[in-house]
């Protein structure tokens, strides 16, 4: 694919200088402050398509590292409400992206990079796991890259999740953290794979488990905030009643506690699960169980905004959030917002304790406080909507 000149609107020389700038700067810190080593990329220029697996808050940064030339983020929206978005955009063009969200403007920006000789790079995940496993993904990154015919380089990141897990509070000193290329697919060996082909290719290379690696990640604090990504007991089935400190959580109604291990593992196993991503799948259908029967899940303490692409958040009042199987709802100080669960787009996992959901063109974001889990509701909205899409197949065979 040959550089667009006369159209050179997205990739400016200027970016290369900022990344070469900053692999000099980030590459000794990220060493220091993670012990993470990436390894040098084979490619040597774009156009291409970089994806990663996403563990950790910086792996731009981690990713950018292998490579020799600038490259192009897909970035969700909170970037842009912050001070200094005008100052990123003008330094790295990053790409925006709503989470959880098609988003044809980006794909087209993606494209018009592509053609100016540029590499993008996105996480097609779209939001950092919090299993340690592979988070939920569609096809749509296959559809990019059959529609770009650019080289798809595939790379991982290894000891994200051991050495900075999303739900956690502080980074833990591991063993091993490393990134690299793990498979270059060049267009003329994807050409004639259909998208489902390709999309489970991209969905195997891209898997790590870091529990299974062996490696070590000390802290003394390594269970603090567990229950961001556990809300669930399988123990007793209450909802919000893990607590943790330490190295060890508990729950506070039938009291069972276990340790979470230097080597990513839950000691003693609770009801068999000795690892974080097998608790976690199991939650994800039982909660759906419950709400689905009548249970409303709710949390208090909440800041509810509306966030504006590249404006400041706007405060809109309420300290309650709660969901059933009709409804999102956020009330509290004489004030009470309900949104039918059928006029929402799509709710989504917004760093650690945060949920933005897509409403009528709006973006609007609740914010819990430190133990706040966010993912519960992401759990709750997706597993109702796929019930309900089960139940029209299932009537729509019968008719």
């Amino acid at each position: 694919m040959q550089k667009d000149k006369k159209h050179t609107t997205w990739v400016k020389k200027r970016h290369a200088r900022v990344f070469a700038f900053l692999r000099l700067v980030m590459t000794p810190f990220m060493k220091l402050r993670y012990n993470y080593v990436p390894e040098p990329a084979p490619i040597q220029e774009g156009p291409c398509l970089i994806i990663n697996n996403h563990q950790a808050t910086m792996d731009p940064f981690f990713v950018a590292a292998s490579f020799k030339f600038p490259l192009y983020f897909f970035t969700s929206d909170d970037l842009f409400n912050l001070k200094v978005s005008p100052l990123i955009r003008y330094l790295v063009a990053p790409i925006p992206k709503s989470k959880s969200m098609s988003d044809l403007n980006a794909v087209r920006t993606a494209l018009r990079i592509f053609r100016e000789g540029g590499a993008v790079s996105v996480a097609p995940e779209g939001n950092r796991t919090l299993s340690g496993r592979l988070w939920e993904m569609d096809d749509s990154i296959a559809k990019l890259a059959k529609l770009s015919k650019v080289p798809l380089v595939i790379y991982n990141l290894c000891g994200g999740y051991g050495t900075d897990p999303r739900w956690g509070g502080k980074i833990r000193r591991g063993t091993k953290y490393t990134g690299r290329v793990k498979r270059i697919i060049y267009p003329d060996e994807y050409k004639d794979m259909s998208v489902a082909e390709l999309s489970g290719i991209i969905k195997t290379e891209l898997d790590v488990d870091d529990a299974a690696s062996g490696e070590r990640y000390t802290s003394r604090r390594r269970a603090e905030y567990i229950e961001r990504a556990l809300y669930m007991c399988p123990v007793c089935g209450a909802v919000g009643s893990i607590y943790s400190r330490g190295t060890h959580f508990e729950c506070k109604n039938c009291h069972t506690r276990a340790e979470y291990t230097e080597d990513l593992h839950i000691s003693p196993p609770v009801c068999g699960y000795d690892r974080i991503y097998g608790w976690y799948e199991w939650e994800r259908g039982e909660i759906v169980k419950l709400v689905a029967g009548g249970r409303t899940v709710s949390d208090e303490g909440i800041l509810f905004r509306e966030s504006v692409k590249f404006k400041r958040k706007v405060k809109l009042g309420g300290d309650r959030v709660a969901i059933d199987s009709r409804k999102l709802t956020v009330s509290g100080g004489g004030k009470n917002y309900v949104y039918p669960l059928d006029e929402i787009d799509a709710i989504t996992a917004v760093g650690k304790k945060k949920f933005n959901f897509y409403y009528k063109g709006k973006i609007l974001q609740v914010k819990g406080d430190s133990r706040f889990c966010s993912i519960k509701y992401v759990h709750v909205f997706d597993g109702l909507r796929a019930l309900k899409a089960q139940e029209n197949k299932n009537k729509e065979a019968t008719e």
